[in-house]
């Protein structure tokens, strides 16, 4: 059916244009303006606000960390660290320690960063994630970690994030949008009224020319004549459209028919090809396999197929299509890759054959159908990469069934244990992992695989030989379709050398590195230990603040090797000295503590200890052909005291009762009392009538 076209006036003005050209002309100048005001000067203030509060705890941190690495405490100023980067909220703080980087013999640095979920984990150098992650960081700043004596010790760097500016922009942003809400609001007021005056009485002409339908939807009647020229050229088209859905429905219908019989058939994209011309057919379906409509590729030919189809497997498809003309195959068979609108490749299976010929023998007409195989395609894959896994996995791999009985084992794990292939397969998996101390191990982890299908952990895996290793086991269970578990795998992965540096970690951070005597860190801990067992027992500790006599002469005039040499030696005779349950610690220089923990008897059973460690450091030692001679001064603080106290006052006690006997004369042990403004003497005159008799033998050996 053909319309009469209507004649429309060239010169009529356009409301519908005018109405929106103003409406978005005054949204854009006023938001234009307000948020450039906005975000220029929220932005200022936020960037300063974060430079004053990294300054801060810049200030803060550098000033309170010192003290704690003058200590060796690590542990007390990442502590330090994770308080203030928890309170302030910051992105990142990190700090170098150049003492123990001395320690340890390699760069040292510690500190809390933000995760991408929110929360903070230990910063450590050595993982490029967390590097990377600190790069992001939106602003820092970094202070040195100066000693009480001047000297650079580490230095400490804050860095915060664009959070805050992120946020206040944000809502800067919504601010500006809910203006145009208000805006956008008032001027739809006005803009409805002026359409409900003179385009909503055009357009209902229209809405009721369009429900005036046939069953199948198409209108009865053209659109009506229109004033208005946006709406006179909407029932132009409308007109347009009407022709051509009339002229193409007979057309549809044979199509559709066509369509359903082939797609709910084979669930399958169908083509026709006319070998000849090229001319070629394609069904929606063929086109949604590659994530199009029919419409989007149209024109369509046999380009199109080509255009989508991988170079090599296009090739191979010319090849076996050549062989079907030849008469060398019944029909043509094809596996090719198309690309997806997506830009990934699809597996399809082309299939077809020739239903025509021309009079001399030629190919004509060609049916066949494209059926996505991508997901067979993938399975396949993921079983040869699955495979390949397990045949090069350095982690030892074992597949069992769900009753326990080993199916399979990788070669890393015969690597690991020792068992070879044939002895492991049919075996129980607990009598190869397991030894007999792991029943109740092994309960566990059952009951684990039974609630969370899944169970990680360390254990010591024993090999065939019967010795042990470390190792790092995950056991997924797997469950079928019905959801009944069908097998388990177990990955194995050696982890000796993480043990073995652990150790070595361990070591260094509580042991120092001449004398091989607990450090400050170990002595801290062991002191409030030995502190609550004192006060849980009711018994007497004693915590004694040595320091040698006479060390700098040695240290000064023999040189440092024979000081060090001194230090181990006098080391070594404190430690046989005393009992097995005390413990001796060297805080640095020729300063020592020791602990003597369990005194029944109190001030009684302490002196004799007191005596013996005089005793044994002023005796003479041999620094190769020379004798040399030192004595020490001794603090002794003890537990408990009314009121009570902890152990960092035990030891400040006994640092003070120290230095009363360096200065009453040296070689001798003062106790540290409240009484009499401080401090009294205790069998200093035994002591040194007995010490100086000894130093006077072993001068004359000398």
């Amino acid at each position: 059916m053909t319309d009469r076209p209507v004649s429309r006036d060239p010169g009529a003005p356009s409301l519908l244009l005018r109405i929106t050209l103003a409406m978005i002309a005054v949204i854009l100048v006023v938001f234009a303006f307000h948020a450039l005001y906005v975000y220029s000067t929220q932005r200022a203030e936020i960037i300063d606000a974060i430079q004053r509060d990294v300054n801060e705890s810049l200030d803060r941190l550098s000033s309170n960390i010192a003290p704690f690495i003058e200590a060796y405490a690590v542990n007390e100023y990442e502590q330090l660290v994770a308080t203030e980067t928890e309170l302030t909220q910051h992105f990142a703080v990190v700090v170098e320690d150049y003492e123990m980087a001395e320690i340890i013999g390699t760069h040292y640095s510690s500190g809390r960063i933000r995760e991408a979920q929110g929360g903070y984990v230990a910063y450590r150098e050595q993982d490029p994630d967390l590097n990377e992650r600190l790069r992001q960081a939106f602003y820092s700043d970094t202070r040195p970690i100066v000693a009480s004596d001047g000297e650079v010790m580490g230095r400490v760097s804050v860095y915060a994030s664009d959070e805050r500016l992120v946020r206040k922009l944000d809502q800067v942003l919504l601010e500006e949008l809910l203006t145009i809400l208000v805006l956008g609001l008032a001027l739809s007021i006005s803009l409805t009224v002026v359409l409900r005056r003179y385009l909503l009485h055009s357009i209902n002409h229209i809405d009721r020319a369009i429900r005036n339908r046939d069953t199948d939807g198409i209108p009865r009647e053209p659109m009506p004549e229109i004033r208005y020229r946006e709406i006179a050229m909407l029932s132009d088209t409308i007109n347009t459209m009407l022709v051509a859905i009339r002229e193409s429905k007979e057309r549809r219908k044979i199509e559709r028919l066509r369509l359903e019989n082939a797609i709910t058939g084979t669930l399958a994209g169908t083509w026709e090809w006319n070998v000849q011309s090229g001319e070629t057919v394609f069904n929606e379906r063929w086109a949604n396999i590659i994530g199009y409509s029919l419409s989007e590729l149209e024109p369509v030919s046999i380009e199109t197929w080509m255009r989508f189809t991988h170079a090599d497997d296009l090739q191979r498809s010319s090849e076996l299509l050549e062989k079907h003309f030849r008469g060398e195959l019944p029909y043509y068979e094809c596996e090719a890759r198309m690309q997806h609108k997506a830009g990934h490749w699809v597996w399809v299976l082309d299939r077809g054959r020739v239903a025509s010929w021309t009079d001399d023998g030629q190919p004509l007409m060609m049916y066949g159908t494209h059926q996505d195989i991508t997901a067979r395609k993938d399975a396949e894959d993921n079983l040869s990469m699955a495979a390949g896994v397990f045949r090069y996995a350095r982690e030892g791999i074992v597949l069992t069934g769900a009753d326990g009985t080993i199916l399979d084992v990788n070669a890393a794990f015969t690597t690991l244990t020792g068992y070879p292939h044939c002895e492991a397969v049919d075996r129980r998996y607990t009598s190869l992992t397991f030894d007999q101390g792991g029943e109740r191990f092994w309960k566990d982890v059952t009951q684990a695989l039974q609630t969370e299908d899944v169970w990680s952990g360390e254990w010591w895996v024993p090999r065939r030989d019967g010795t042990r290793f470390p190792a790092l086991m995950t056991i997924a269970a797997v469950r079928g379709e019905s959801g009944v578990v069908t097998h388990f795998v177990t990955l194995l992965a050696d982890i000796s050398h993480l043990k073995q540096n652990e150790d070595k970690l361990r070591q260094i951070a509580h042991y120092d590195g001449l004398t091989r005597l607990p450090n400050r860190v170990l002595l801290t801990d062991r002191l409030r230990q030995a502190v609550t067992q004192a006060r849980r027992r009711n018994e007497v500790l004693a915590v004694v603040f040595l320091d040698l006599d006479g060390f700098k002469l040695i240290n000064d005039t023999l040189g440092h090797a024979a000081g060090d040499e001194l230090l181990v030696a006098l080391a070594d005779r404190m430690r046989t000295t005393l009992r097995e349950c005390d413990t001796v610690a060297r805080l640095g220089g020729d300063e020592f503590v020791a602990l003597l923990p369990g005194l029944a008897h109190g001030l009684e059973e302490v002196v004799p200890v007191l005596d013996r460690l005089l005793a044994t450091l002023s005796a003479g030692v041999r620094l190769g052909r020379e004798w040399v001679h030192v004595s020490a001064s001794m603090g002794v603080a003890l537990y408990p005291q009314d009121p009570d106290v902890d152990a960092d006052i035990l030891l400040r006690q006994a640092d003070m009762a120290m230095y009363q006997a360096k200065q009453q004369g040296k070689n001798q042990y003062h106790f540290y009392s409240e009484t009499h403004g401080g401090l009294v003497e205790a069998s200093r005159a035994r002591a040194m009538s007995e010490n100086d008799a000894d130093a006077d033998d072993h001068r004359r050996e000398g």
